[in-house]
């Protein structure tokens, strides 16, 4: 079994859009999650083709460790690797440590769990960091436009977060696409029921370690 840990709905469908793009038999869709469970603590996405492939939607980092210890470490003699994708968010080395913690605590093998920390396991910042940096935003009018309503907030909001700016810059970004079918959230800008939303260009330099990590858990 190899199983890949993620902090929300986005980083599931884009791990799963990643895979969709790691070979022509593989698709988006074959990975599905449980029906009418809608209120479990986390989420598993199973793969109805790879039967050894998970994606589980952590829904939260604080569920990381419970994960961990009381769902995998049951599993541990099935399971050959474990990916965690979580947000570096403002202190890489504290969310760094946060991860280790979780793995230490669990008495996994240490050997069989890697890490990403997004964007790219190195800088501060988010999945919506990583969505935006790969974005040619002077080509993007909606993002030229959003670039003065960012200054407004910024400048007329007393310690507003950077990450719920990012979050609504990207919505922008997706709803004022040419695509109208996509909605405005992240999570259903990769794949939707037409197909491919061709709004994230996964051949662009940005996406390159985080391709590379999936790559490395699911190959």
């Amino acid at each position: 079994m190899k199983i890949i840990l993620v902090e929300g709905i986005t980083d599931a469908n884009l791990v799963r859009y990643i895979y969709s793009k790691i070979s022509s038999e593989y698709h988006f869709n074959d990975f599905v999650a449980p029906r009418g469970r809608t209120n479990l603590k986390v989420v598993t996405f199973e793969n109805k083709k790879h039967h050894k492939l998970q994606i589980i939607n952590l829904k939260g980092q604080d569920n990381l460790t419970d994960t961990l210890k009381l769902i995998l470490k049951p599993r541990e003699a099935v399971i050959s690797k474990i990916g965690i994708l979580i947000d570096a968010d403002q202190d890489f080395q504290q969310s760094e440590n946060e991860v280790k913690k979780a793995i230490s605590s669990s008495t996994i093998d240490i050997k069989k769990i890697s890490y990403f920390l997004t964007p790219n396991n190195k800088d501060l910042g988010n999945l919506e960091t990583l969505l935006l940096s790969s974005l040619a935003k002077t080509d993007i009018p909606q993002l030229q436009c959003f670039e003065e309503y960012k200054k407004c907030l910024t400048e007329s909001i007393l310690d507003i977060e950077k990450r719920a700016i990012d979050k609504h810059e990207v919505e922008a970004y997706i709803k004022f696409s040419q695509k109208p079918r996509n909605r405005n959230q992240a999570q259903f800008s990769f794949f939707d029921n037409v197909g491919d939303t061709g709004l994230w260009d996964l051949s662009k330099k940005e996406f390159q370690p985080l391709i590379k990590f999936v790559e490395s858990i699911f190959n």
